[in-house]
């Protein structure tokens, strides 16, 4: 990539995708530590518990990736289309997890309609959610607008 504006989005979207998947996994950390100590039926604490071992799992492939990515660009042996490629692919691989989280969601609003005691497990996962679904979509924000600027999109 050679235009300073090609540069600067190459740098924000790498950040952007770097942060979500720091925040999914400080998210999944805080679940994982949370999960076991809150009241709630023990299916679905188990199926929380592995979703969240989950999320952790994604968002440290994407954090290695991304290194592996960002030494390619460091010592300039990738291009901007592939890179362009790599941060949608990461992006996607994100997504595909995240969309996990909104059926664990409704079965613990479900839960917790039927017994108040798993209420403070569903405010717990979908307060979770939200903060990765908003790091994702930064991630995003910022892969599209580097893929627009590349033609890619």
């Amino acid at each position: 990539m050679t235009t300073g504006e090609g540069q600067t989005l190459l740098g924000a979207a790498v950040a952007a995708v770097r942060d979500c998947a720091a925040q999914v996994e400080r998210c999944a950390d805080g679940l994982l530590q949370a999960l076991p100590e809150v009241p709630m039926e023990e299916a679905l604490r188990a199926t929380a518990i592995e979703l969240s071992a989950g999320l952790k799992d994604t968002s440290g492939r994407v954090t290695f990736e991304l290194a592996l990515l960002q030494a390619e660009l460091d010592e300039a042996r990738t291009d901007s289309m592939t890179a362009v490629r790599s941060l949608c692919r990461m992006d996607a691989t994100m997504m595909d997890a995240l969309a996990a989280v909104a059926d664990v969601v409704e079965k613990l609003e479900g839960a917790a309609e039927r017994d108040e005691r798993n209420e403070r497990a569903f405010v717990l996962v979908i307060e979770a959610a939200g903060v990765m679904l908003q790091g994702l979509e930064k991630a995003r924000a910022a892969t599209q607008a580097l893929s627009r600027h590349c033609g890619e999109g």
